[in-house]
């Protein structure tokens, strides 16, 4: 059984997700598919063309896209724009105010608006804890109690300052450094579909690890199928979803992506209240008209848990999320009210696609 888009089991932390097979299509529209490894994970395209001329001409300026977003966006390379900010403004408050790209504007000003919405469970500014809790991971101890708070006198989405006529940042507490891991895949899959559009593809999807964006649905079809693994594995039946087009999707959590320190499981994912990975075992998965959105509040859900997670989603329009939690050695799960406008039957789904 082949997945549709032919996506790989994508396994970001707790949860799967992959395209489902989808039978038929439009005679005039073939399917093609392009993998690459970038932004230090997995991308996959998959897209719909009249010819493999126009479906390669479409996915190397998306790749180009993606390159020039990654030396724009990543923390790990200290001569991105986004490490070069941090570098000019090691003065804290005496630090004047840089100008910075259009996609790194936008980045960061979508960040504040996510902070602002989670109560910042969602903050670039964790970059500090980041660099702790990765060696931390490395070399399998904790910070100590000491390095976290001088970490701390770093950390604050409230002293970010940004001036949209002049499209300056201002980083305001001392040798702060951003880390906007959390959301820029999302974001550099939005702009691989709008590259796409320019070749008059219609029909595509981009996937980033556990972040998925798409345009119209397969040709044929009412929408993009993505499959659900429960936290609980193979021992838990899936969910389907489908995407109706312009939608995305992106899951976060803990499956392969952490660390036992002293008996105790860590996942990679930072809590920014306490500088250190998050200990509950949980898994999210966010639908939105957006990646960029879905990207940041998958994570943010992860730190905010279950129900303050939901009430935050209720309010962004057009979200859904569900949520698994291992409690108690059993899993218990929470969905959004309009999650189910997503749900598909696993029995539409044999008839629909020939199984």
């Amino acid at each position: 059984m082949t997945p549709e888009a032919s996506v790989t089991t994508w396994r970001l932390v707790l949860l799967n997700c992959f395209i489902v097979s989808v039978a038929g299509g439009c005679a005039a529209q073939k399917r093609f598919e392009f993998v690459e490894p970038k932004m230090g994970t997995t991308f996959h395209m998959v897209v719909y063309a009249t010819s493999q001329q126009n479906a390669d001409r479409a996915a190397q300026s998306a790749w180009a896209r993606v390159d020039e977003l990654n030396t724009i966006l990543s923390d790990y390379n200290p001569n991105s724009e986004l490490s070069r900010l941090s570098q000019m403004t090691n003065d804290g408050p005496m630090a004047v105010p840089v100008h910075v790209s259009d996609d790194l504007y936008r980045v960061i000003e979508r960040s504040l608006e996510a902070s602002l919405r989670s109560d910042g469970a969602f903050d670039i500014t964790v970059g500090p804890f980041v660099r702790l809790w990765r060696r931390s991971r490395q070399q399998n101890e904790l910070p100590t109690t000491q390095r976290i708070e001088e970490a701390r006198k770093s950390y604050g989405y409230q002293f970010i300052r940004l001036d949209p006529k002049r499209q300056t940042v201002q980083l305001l507490a001392p040798h702060m450094r951003l880390d906007v891991g959390g959301i820029a895949k999302g974001y550099t899959s939005e702009e691989a579909i709008k590259v796409m559009r320019l070749y008059n593809i219609d029909s595509a999807l981009v996937g980033a690890a556990g972040d998925i964006a798409t345009s119209d649905p397969p040709p044929g079809k009412a929408g993009w199928q993505i499959r659900l693994e429960s936290l609980g594995g193979e021992k838990e039946p899936p969910i389907y979803v489908l995407l109706k087009g312009h939608y995305a999707i992106s899951t976060s959590g803990d499956t392969e992506r952490f660390v036992v320190i002293n008996g105790i499981r860590y996942s990679h994912i930072v809590n920014p209240k306490t500088g250190l990975g998050l200990t509950d075992r949980i898994g999210v998965s966010v639908i939105a008209p957006n990646a960029t959105t879905t990207d940041w509040a998958s994570t943010a859900i992860s730190v905010m848990g279950p129900e303050k997670g939901l009430a935050m989603i209720e309010k962004i329009p057009h979200a859904a999320a569900r949520i698994t939690m291992l409690v108690d050695g059993s899993i218990k799960v929470w969905e959004s009210s309009r999650f189910h406008e997503f749900v598909v039957q696993a029995a539409n789904l044999k008839m629909e696609d020939g199984r």
